[in-house]
């Protein structure tokens, strides 16, 4: 399986405006059912790749003007729900991440940015053991984000759109 493949299996699975991550996650659950298990190792290894391509310092602030908190499982639900919103949305939103305010159609984001579904889709589409998937998964290094906090005024300059629409002092607050 090539990188490809695995963006047409994302985007055939329903797009976020007509359906939850969850949805959507059950869709490609079904469309990786009867791989084989390379090709499940390749679909997560592939995933996997991307998912690093977000480890971002810019992508790390905008997930938390959005959400209004990051810890290491926030910011992987962010990027894996970043990545259900298709290749284009994906790579758009890596080179600015402001790119999400374009597109993000949700009343709750704390709820409703959640991609943690997509972690577990081959799994469940394996008829066998899970171990015999995960020994041959590939898990690249994290690179190191080393960079100082910036305030609010810092985030606002860095994220217009998504600061106008989502920063949510009260909640950054609640959920700190």
């Amino acid at each position: 399986m090539e990188e490809k493949e695995f963006w047409e299996i994302i985007e055939s699975s329903g797009s976020p405006e007509k359906c939850s991550p969850e949805e959507q996650c059950e869709n490609i659950t079904e469309k990786l059912s009867g791989k084989s298990k390379n090709e499940l190792v390749d679909f997560a290894n592939i995933h996997r790749n991307i998912l690093c391509k977000a480890y971002t310092w810019p992508m790390l602030k905008a997930g938390f003007v959005l959400i209004s908190y990051v810890s290491d499982d926030v910011f992987e639900d962010f990027r894996n729900w970043v990545i259900l919103n298709g290749k284009e949305r994906f790579y758009n939103t890596l080179k600015n991440p402001d790119y999400i305010a374009t597109y993000i159609n949700v009343e709750d984001p704390v709820e409703e940015v959640c991609g943690e579904p997509l972690l577990y889709v081959c799994e469940e589409a394996w008829g066998g053991d899970v171990e015999e998937l995960e020994e041959n998964y590939v898990y690249p290094k994290d690179p190191e984000i080393n960079d100082d906090w910036p305030d609010a005024e810092k985030l606002a300059e860095e994220f217009p759109k998504l600061y106008e629409e989502f920063w949510d002092e009260e909640n950054i607050r609640t959920l700190s």
